[in-house]
């Protein structure tokens, strides 16, 4: 297991937002097979440094920093919010929402019936609570249910939010 989390997550496998994957690692021997042929393929993979470095600058209220969020594993059952934040970084995505299959009953995730949010772009799915990018083409076999997707660039006041995440010239130093 060791292995698998030192390749999806390099320098941030001790972030406490991981703990969603090391359960499955432990407790879902499909989810785990499945995750294993994803990255030997290069179709499953953390998030790429490009991706932290604009997580890493964005302007967020309530927290030092959003990369808080995945090292104190406040992404952890909070989906749609972590979702929503993520989205900011991209140029164009879909928010996307449905269910996954391995988090059904799941002790740390609120909706017993798996209900889940993710982000699409390019082709393929971030998700926050695994902290990890997945091709849509293997997506099914980990039991994404995609029920409904949202594009948030239309939205005045989402644009209006993208805006305020990414002005740089509101960043503190610790930015």
């Amino acid at each position: 297991m060791d292995e698998i989390l030192n390749t999806l997550y390099e320098k941030r496998k001790e972030y406490k937002g991981i703990s969603e994957v090391v359960k499955l690692l432990k407790d879902d021997k499909k989810f785990k097979k499945v995750l294993i042929e994803g990255i030997s393929a290069n179709k499953i993979t953390g998030f790429p440094e490009e991706l932290w470095e604009k997580i890493e600058k964005q302007n967020i209220r309530g927290i030092s920093n959003f990369t808080d969020v995945f090292s104190r594993g406040l992404n952890i059952d909070r989906c749609t919010v972590a979702a929503k934040q993520l989205s900011y970084s991209f140029d164009e995505c879909i928010i996307a929402g449905g269910t996954l299959k391995c988090l059904i009953n799941s002790k740390s995730h609120t909706a017993k019936d798996g209900r889940h949010t993710w982000i699409i772009s390019n082709n393929k799915i971030y998700d926050t609570t695994f902290m990890l990018v997945i091709d849509i083409d293997i997506s099914k076999k980990l039991g994404y249910k995609l029920e409904n997707q949202y594009n948030p660039n239309i939205d005045p006041i989402y644009l209006a939010a993208k805006q305020f995440t990414n002005d740089k010239s509101l960043r503190t130093k610790s930015h």
